[in-house]
């Protein structure tokens, strides 16, 4: 299929989920264009939700090959793991870039809920928290379940041997690991704690937090008020 046929699938898959594609006044042009075959569309978003040929008056782009795009229709990848990074400079195999920085927190929030619902095929949305769909983020493998309105959500693989949050970055949002399983050590500001299976740890704002996995680690990883 061609990418405007697609992602008019994925409009009408959508469909049960419209309501949270878009929740500003007004409306949003997301342009998307594949990178190996040079095909561009611009999906609109608002009262009125369509897709139209070519990049038209778009305030973000979102890059990716046919490959990709087409790994995601056939559930062989998740779009939000491919987009997901530890920094914004980082390059991913589905890139986007904001073209109008005075709508910059509409176009990150209208991003997460496409990488959430629109590039998530089928009438009912589901996510499969499997290794082989996890990305790369934060010296760990994580699949994004939430991000919404001050509200992030992911679950974490973590390999033995290895550090979750490995460069020690500090956030100004509450935040708690929920341990599913694994062995290891959970470091919260000075505290190291040995990691209990089943367990929530809770980190205050402002405050180093990090998993070194002794066996691999799975765990959700929580946000609130964040920026």
């Amino acid at each position: 299929m061609g990418l405007v046929i697609t992602l008019k699938q994925m409009l009408e898959d959508a469909e049960l989920y419209s309501d949270l594609l878009y929740t500003f006044p007004g409306s949003m042009r997301v342009g998307v264009e594949l990178t190996d075959t040079h095909e561009k569309a611009t999906v609109v978003l608002g009262k009125e939700k369509r897709v139209v040929e070519g990049l038209q008056g778009y305030s973000v782009r979102i890059t990716m090959t046919s490959d990709v795009l087409e790994m995601i229709m056939k559930r062989e990848v998740d779009a939000f793991a491919l987009a997901g990074r530890s920094q914004m400079k980082e390059r991913r195999p589905i890139d986007f870039d904001s073209i109008d920085p005075t709508r910059a927190n509409e176009v990150i929030e209208t991003i997460k809920a496409l990488a959430t619902f629109f590039f998530n095929p089928g009438k009912i949305k589901t996510k499969e928290l499997r290794l082989d769909l996890a990305g790369d983020a934060h010296g760990a493998r994580p699949i994004p379940i939430v991000y919404w309105k001050g509200l992030r959500y992911a679950w974490y693989h973590v390999p033995a041997g290895t550090t979750l949050n490995e460069k020690g970055a500090i956030d100004s949002w509450p935040q708690a690991f929920i341990v599913l399983k694994g062995s290891g050590k959970v470091k919260i500001d000075t505290e190291m704690l040995e990691i209990k299976e089943q367990t929530v740890y809770y980190i205050p704002r402002s405050c180093l937090h990090q998993v070194h996995a002794r066996d691999p680690v799975e765990l959700l990883w929580i946000a609130w008020d964040a920026e």
